[in-house]
């Protein structure tokens, strides 16, 4: 497979020039798959680093809304710090696949570097978004405007931190200052801004709307997966089911309650006010949450993994893994008998192989076994 890498139809961006919308065409270079992937790990890495070691902002990060952040070239973000790590640590092995060994051990070593020059922006009880162009920190308990913001408590976990208890620390954080459960609500940051900083349009929204302090429903299911995979199981468990429409009175809501919202008002007075409804990002990661993370459904390698991370309240579950030419009905018990994990009554260890699997067949599994698919020795992968 080749892809037309495509290109700005124009001249470059000029040093005072921030932003374009233009219109894009295909270049006359063409690459494979692997190597378009290669091309785009580089370009960021080309970019390079912060004075504090950290991925430059630029005009916007994940949050495009803190566009003037970094704008002059000098901001710095946590989260896409993070972000970077992961990225690098999961590209690595395809790198492995195709015979790239010595580029997977360098983007590996550069993850690592990466890790730790994060883990130096601890403020105390989580980690700060970022440095602004002059280098003042946002997303910092000093700070009267986003003290804190989700994305960089949550990414610490995912990307695989340094420092485990500083991460789960972090997302405990976040959790119990950025959860509104009285109006079942999670917070992307807070406090909003108002004015007082000038991170980018961002503070154009209303305090509690979109990206400026509302839920948007992509940090929620990160932070989410974060609880989940440092075993706070409750925790996580309650945020996502304050994720669903249906945790809204309809009157307030005012959204289809069959659909996930991309953002959700916290402001006051509109506390569970739908925003954009249909939005498939958030559906899509509350789907993988859901299942890969509470349920613990996981495909690796063609390998099907169960790692269940249910609450202490739940006696189980059922569920239905349908593949090309087979039916695999799933069953997941507490203080069931026999102990461990069974395919079709005999015990098994490690993954189910789907790709030969045909017809119908059964997997059952007792959580109160020691058996290594019981969800406490998790693998950190998105």
């Amino acid at each position: 497979m080749t892809i037309q890498v495509p290109y700005l139809d124009g001249p470059p961006l000029s040093a005072d020039e921030k932003v374009r919308y233009d219109l894009y065409r295909p270049s006359d270079s063409e690459d494979g798959l692997y190597g378009h992937g290669v091309q785009a790990v580089e370009c960021v890495l080309n970019r390079g680093l912060g004075s504090h070691g950290l991925c430059l902002m630029g005009t916007g990060d994940w949050n495009d809304g803190m566009n003037r952040m970094g704008a002059e070239g000098r901001g710095e973000s946590v989260w896409l710090t993070w972000f970077l790590a992961l990225t690098l640590r999961t590209f690595a092995p395809l790198c492995r696949i195709v015979g790239d060994a010595q580029r997977a051990e360098r983007y590996e070593r550069l993850a690592d570097a990466l890790c730790q020059s994060a883990d130096r922006a601890w403020d105390g009880e989580w980690y700060l978004r970022g440095y602004d162009d002059d280098g003042r920190p946002i997303g910092s308990r000093e700070n009267r405007e986003c003290a804190i913001d989700s994305i960089s408590q949550s990414f610490s976990v995912l990307a695989g931190g340094p420092d485990p208890a500083r991460s789960h620390r972090a997302v405990l954080a976040a959790d119990d200052r950025l959860h509104d459960r009285a109006h079942r609500l999670i917070k992307l940051l807070d406090p909003p801004f108002r004015g007082e900083s000038d991170p980018g349009y961002i503070r154009v929204y209303p305090s509690g709307l979109r990206e400026n302090g509302g839920q948007y429903t992509h940090a929620a299911c990160w932070l989410a997966m974060a609880l989940l995979r440092t075993g706070e199981r409750e925790r996580g468990t309650e945020l996502l089911l304050d994720i669903l429409p249906e945790r809204h009175p309809h009157e307030v809501y005012l959204g289809e309650p069959y659909v996930l919202a991309g953002d959700v008002y916290t402001a006051p007075g509109q506390e569970g006010r739908c925003g954009w409804s249909w939005y498939t990002g958030a559906a899509g990661w509350y789907c993988q949450c859901a299942i890969g993370d509470l349920l613990g459904l996981r495909l690796r390698e063609g390998l099907l993994y169960l790692e269940p991370n249910l609450p202490k309240d739940w006696p189980g579950y059922e569920a239905t893994w349908r593949g090309e030419g087979f039916t695999l009905d799933i069953r997941v018990v507490r203080g069931g008998v026999p102990v461990g994990l069974t395919l079709d009554g005999t015990p098994w260890e490690g993954g189910v192989p789907l790709k030969t699997l045909r017809g119908s067949h059964e997997i059952y599994l007792s959580l109160d076994s020691p058996s290594k698919n019981s969800g406490e020795n998790r693998e950190t992968d998105v």
